[in-house]
This record gives C-alpha cells, sequence and structure tokens, in this order.
C-alpha cells in the first residue's frame, strides 16, 4: 500500500502521521524458513542486508509480516517498521491502521536490536508538523487515516504524503544558457556552499522559478562575472552541467528545495532570488546548508 499526494485534511481528527524515511521501502516476511524481503507486488527486494539476517532470531521465531523501510547504507543498519499485516498467519489487513498500529507495539520487536517502531504522532497541527519533520530531518510526513485497512499493492487517498519544502541560502558559481528562451537568458544556475576550510562544494542547479524577466536580468549580472576557472572544489559538476558559464562567487541566490541527496545535492530546487544583503566573503556568514551537509568533508 502506498500513500498519494495530498494536502493537511481540514479536519485532522482522525488521522495520525509518520515521518518519511529514507532508504528501501519493503516488507519483512519472517516465517520458519527465517527472514526474506519483499518489494512492490511480492517481488523480492533489492540488496542482501546481512546485517539484518538476525531478525528472525532475535524474535523467538514469530511469524509476521511487517512493513517499514530498511536504513540507507549511510545509516546504522536497521528496519524500520510501521505496520503489522500478519501475525502468526492471522491476516490484519482487514483491521483498522489504529488496530494494527497497537499490534504492532505490543510485539516486544525491540527486543532486536536493528528494529525500530516508527512513531506513529496524533493531534499535531501544521506548523508543529513541519517543526517535527525538519527537526529529524525527513523529506515530509505521511498522514493515515485511522480507520484505513492495508490494501496491498495500491495507491490509497486513506494515505496521504506531504513533502516538506526548506528554504536555503548558497552561491552562485555558475549559470548555463536558457535552451527553451533566447540564448541571453538564464537556463540554470549552479550553486554550492563553502565548507568550514572555505572550500565551495556544489550542491547542485537550479532551473525552475525563473520568470522571463528574471531569466534575462540575471543573464545580464552574471555576464559581469564570468571567469575562466571553476570556483568548485571536489565533486563538481558533471554531465548536462559541464557546459556552463562559471562567475566569480561573489552573489549568494536564496531557494526552495525538497530534500538533500545522498550525495549532497538539493532535490528539486525552485529559485526565489538574490540575496543581495550577505556577502560570502564575510567569515561572519556560515551559509544555511553548512550544518545539514555534515557527510561532505572539509
Amino acid at each position: 500500500m502506498t500513500a498519494v499526494a495530498g494536502r493537511l485534511p481540514v479536519n485532522q481528527r482522525g488521522w495520525a502521521w509518520e515521518l518519511k524515511q529514507a532508504g528501501v521501502r519493503a516488507l519483512a516476511v519472517l516465517d520458519e524458513h527465517g527472514l526474506r524481503w519483499q518489494g512492490r507486488d511480492s517481488a523480492p527486494a533489492p540488496g542482501s542486508h546481512p546485517a539484518l539476517a538476525r531478525m528472525a532470531d532475535d524474535l523467538g521465531g514469530r511469524k509476521l509480516v511487517l512493513d517499514g523501510v530498511i536504513s540507507p547504507p549511510r545509516d546504522k543498519p536497521s528496519y524500520r517498521a510501521f505496520d503489522v499485516l500478519r501475525i502468526d498467519g492471522h491476516d490484519l489487513t482487514a483491521e483498522p491502521y489504529a488496530v494494527r498500529r497497537k499490534l504492532l507495539r505490543s510485539l516486544g520487536l525491540s527486543r532486536s536490536p536493528v528494529i525500530e517502531i516508527l512513531p506513529s504522532h496524533r493531534g499535531l497541527g501544521p506548523a508543529q508538523l513541519a517543526q517535527l519533520a525538519r527537526q529529524h530531518d525527513a523529506a515530509g510526513i505521511v498522514g493515515k487515516h485511522l480507520a484505513s485497512p492495508y490494501r496491498p499493492g495500491q495507491a490509497s487517498q486513506d494515505w496521504i504524503e506531504l513533502d516538506l519544502l526548506r528554504g536555503c541560502e548558497a552561491v552562485i558559481g555558475g549559470w548555463q544558457p536558457s535552451q527553451d528562451h533566447e540564448p541571453d537568458h538564464v537556463g540554470a544556475v549552479l550553486l554550492g556552499v563553502y565548507t568550514q576550510a572555505r572550500q565551495l562544494v556544489y550542491i547542485g542547479r537550479v532551473h525552475s522559478g525563473f520568470t522571463d524577466a528574471s531569466r534575462r536580468a540575471l543573464a545580464s549580472v552574471l555576464e559581469e562575472l564570468a571567469t575562466d576557472s571553476c570556483p568548485f572544489t571536489g565533486r563538481g559538476p558533471t554531465g548536462r552541467d559541464r557546459n556552463a558559464r562559471w562567475v566569480r562567487p561573489t552573489l549568494i541566490a536564496d531557494v526552495n528545495y525538497r530534500a538533500i541527496t545522498a550525495d549532497g545535492r538539493l532535490r528539486q530546487p525552485t529559485w526565489r532570488g538574490l540575496r543581495t544583503d550577505i556577502d560570502p566573503r564575510d567569515q561572519a556568514w556560515s551559509g544555511s546548508l553548512r550544518l545539514r551537509l555534515t557527510h561532505l568533508a572539509d
């Protein structure tokens, strides 16, 4: 069962909320044969995940089907369970979400150090939900109706997914001419943030959110800052970003984005404008993304 993109219900009574998880969505099937993983349509889930193989022994041979997320490789190995579909041969998919969650908590899954039960939150308003997602660095939230059954293989309005939009400032290190507009219009802007060692690390390109007027005006400004050398260090632009026009890194962009990928790129960034009140050469300015990109070496 999967969630559909949606909005917060007008009446949030009768809904519970879970943080959207990074990793591999998979069913954990535990039976007399041990543990096996299933993805969508009962297909085997990718990867063997040997660090999680102990789950069957930890749970004493219980026959269970759990739904959850296998943690991404950069995190401590764990299975983050948020639903239970079968217990000792009893099918629970017709039971309401609230009942399944109660049963999930009663299973004693904490006996296994590699299993986590994903918290379910109720009674939180929009601002509280957004704050919760930011505190846990989640890409968004998933709302689940308390009365909803589990519909295997289906997308249902009973589960709704809301992405959290974040904002940041980043340094402009280059740009690309538009292919859909005139050559003197910006097509995309290449962004970076400074490390503690004052090295400019590339974090991606933003190509949406511009108006025709802003594309033309920004191109005129960036042409005045042209330079022959790439200002980024380390893993710089690749592929479609190679035809960039480099600029001196003296301007700050204000952008929104959905999440940060495992390799330190902004996901679905959109342009908001220039921040003329910030000088990237000012040692007091640390950049709104510096503390978030802890996996990038200085």
